[in-house]
């Protein structure tokens, strides 16, 4: 288990190979740089190190609320699974958004012997430090992860968000590595689900972007065990129109009360868009249909899930 330490000007005294990266969703192009990484330690037979970041600079230097495939505590479960050493995270803040790319170097990057990035890494001043900038330097290497890219897309946090924000779902794991999902508090809601058959764990999404609204089939995992589920992400328009979207998931064959427990919702495939319906005997009818569709795609469909839980 990599130790986790928080990254200032002058921390690093060992010669060490390094990753680094905003690192978010941790999708594959990722992967291969931070195990580029671990194979070069071990062939020069060195410790290994993730460099990160703990927010998003849009929301240091915009003040935007930031959604992210990967919240930050979420993201170190993830990278945690690496077999590395340290995990360094450098807490962004406006002291460093506006460091000179070199300054930043000098007083973060000491010690290092190798460092490994990505082609488009950008950092210091307005992204004006960048990998060219990186293999200028003489005190270290730099090895440049050349882009990947699957089918017409680059594999990259970018293209995997607007998969997110468009809801195919199902075509987030060629790049992503793994269907998105969205871990969290099961919270209070309105309860109306239960007064028509359907009580349902609403999520506290915390940070995480929420895919497009509608009905999606999910898998659902709870106390180290999967369960078939399908989920809501929406505004609830029939039984009680709200001003915040809500993600909620029906677990099948399930009758616990989990308020305040952690469940994750991984998204496998969209089934419709949300829909305001006349009456309330028409929305069950729909919901019905929903979980007939939903369980006998989860029936005849194999998918390749994690096994490995210990995030929850």
């Amino acid at each position: 288990m990599p130790q986790i330490r928080t990254l200032t000007p002058y921390t690093i005294q060992e010669p060490l190979i390094a990753a680094m990266g905003f690192f978010d969703g941790i999708h594959l192009a990722h992967q291969a740089l931070i195990q580029k990484t671990i194979n070069l330690g071990k062939t020069k037979n060195l410790k290994t190190a993730i460099i990160t970041f703990d927010v998003h600079p849009k929301t240091i230097i915009f003040g935007l609320e930031y959604r992210y495939i990967t919240p930050f505590q979420h993201k170190l479960a993830m990278l945690e699974r690496f077999d590395v050493d340290y995990i360094y995270v450098i807490n962004f803040d406006h002291a460093i958004a506006k460091s000179d790319p070199q300054q930043f170097i000098d007083e973060y990057l000491t010690a290092i012997d190798t460092l490994v990035c990505g082609f488009d890494f950008k950092f210091g001043y307005r992204g004006s430090g960048n990998a060219a900038l990186l293999k200028q330097q003489t005190r270290f290497d730099t090895v440049v992860i050349e882009q990947m890219r699957y089918e017409q897309a680059k594999i990259g946090s970018t293209h995997i968000r607007d998969l997110i924000e468009a809801g195919y779902v199902d075509q987030i794991p060629a790049t992503l590595g793994r269907f998105y999902s969205i871990r969290g508090e099961v919270i209070h809601g309105a309860k109306k689900g239960r007064l028509i058959g359907y009580p349902t764990a609403n999520i506290d999404v915390d940070h995480f972007m929420v895919p497009k609204t509608g009905v999606y089939i999910t898998k659902t995992w709870h106390h180290n065990q999967w369960y078939d589920s399908m989920t809501s992400v929406g505004y609830n328009p029939t039984l009680n129109r709200q001003k915040q979207v809500s993600v909620e998931s029906y677990l099948f064959d399930f009758d616990q009360t989990i308020y305040g427990e952690v469940i994750e919702t991984y998204f496998i495939q969209r089934l419709r868009d949300e829909l305001k319906f006349d009456d309330v005997s028409a929305l069950i009818r729909q919901i019905d249909e929903d979980g007939r569709r939903s369980q006998e795609f989860l029936k005849t469909h194999q998918f390749h899930l994690p096994f490995d839980k210990t995030m929850l």
